[in-house]
């Protein structure tokens, strides 16, 4: 073999190695992220003496719902620092998903869920679950079916009164 072909043998090989090292990194952070955002979550639910029934990762946010106390939990590490939520269920007056639009291109911006409640006292909020520029473009497929998803979830939970759903 010649010179050349045996530097292009090396740089094939090295490249190899520097993906297989970078992806084996990005997955290793993204498994230690995850582990942290479980933990935060389980944290909380403890502290607030929850009993979840369903809960979901969103990138880096989480989502919970306890049916038996009609509560739900956004953790929201979009943002710093990160916003922990527990909304009751029973005070909402609707939950609906949005979708905004980037004025300029006119591509999706952001998915999040606008939460609306019965006295005006509370502000409205807003639980994200796609931001351009924050989460991957290919997953805004994915998170816009979770976010329908937990808006059904939450609208037919936020109607059924607390303890209801409890055993006879």
């Amino acid at each position: 073999m010649h010179l050349t072909s045996y530097l292009a043998v090396f740089i094939v090989v090295g490249l190899v190695i520097v993906i297989a090292l970078v992806s084996w990194y990005k997955s290793h952070k993204t498994k230690e992220r995850n582990k942290k955002l479980y933990k935060e979550f389980e944290d909380f639910v403890v502290e607030n003496k929850l009993t979840i029934d369903k809960k979901q990762t969103l990138n880096k946010n989480i989502i919970g719902l306890d049916r038996l106390n009609s509560k739900l939990i956004f953790i929201d590490n979009s943002v710093a620092p990160e916003k922990r939520l527990l909304i009751n269920l029973a005070d909402l007056a609707a939950c609906n998903l949005k979708k905004e639009k980037n004025a300029k291109n006119g591509h999706i911006s952001s998915i999040f869920l606008h939460c609306i409640f019965k006295e005006n006292k509370e502000p409205d909020l807003k639980l994200p679950f796609y931001i351009a520029g924050h989460d991957d473009l290919y997953k805004m497929m994915r998170l816009s079916k979770k976010a329908s998803y937990w808006e059904k979830t939450i609208n037919i939970f936020r109607e059924v009164p607390p303890g209801s759903l409890e055993s006879h």
